[in-house]
């Protein structure tokens, strides 16, 4: 198959691909998005097409199932990534709402902004990832903190979660 007869089915198929975009069209992807990723999966089927009549193997592969099978895929894939990601935000927004409300917790019983240890100790996580969130919520961090000897010590680092 040479680059003018890909060109083709990629022209004849380019409808089929929007059309498959809009009728899997979830709302975890823009359209906008979903289409380009369709077209992506159309290119992708058109490629591999060519690669079976290449390797003489394109009685078994069936145009159109083979083109509309490559553009859900890649449909399906975006909107794996996109679900997958959503995960990601809502579990780190539920780690700054855990530390806001544990700072104001501990704010209270102290009289005073708790240190990031204080933090550490009451969420049971590592200083460094206090601090990976302090940064993300805006808070100002302590310049000068104490070492925190499960980050700096070699031999106690093995046991941190990573």
């Amino acid at each position: 198959m040479n680059q003018f007869q890909k060109n083709d089915l990629i022209e004849e198929f380019m409808p089929r691909a929007v059309q498959l975009a809009l009728e899997m069209a979830d709302g975890s992807v823009p359209i906008e998005d979903l289409t380009q990723e369709a077209n992506l999966g159309l290119v992708m089927g058109v490629n591999r097409l060519a690669e079976a009549e290449e390797e003489d193997a394109m009685m078994f592969l069936p145009v159109t199932e083979t083109i509309e099978n490559a553009i859900r895929a890649q449909i399906r894939e975006a909107q794996a990534e996109a679900a997958e990601l959503s995960a990601r935000d809502e579990a780190l927004i539920r780690k700054v709402q855990e530390m806001s409300k544990t700072i104001e917790r501990l704010t209270a019983e102290l009289g005073a902004k708790p240190t990031v240890d204080e933090l550490a100790n009451a969420l049971k996580i590592p200083q460094s990832q206090v601090m990976e969130t302090l940064k993300l919520m805006g808070e100002d961090l302590p310049e000068d903190r104490p070492e925190d000897p499960w980050e700096t010590n070699p031999d106690l680092q093995r046991f941190l979660p990573r």
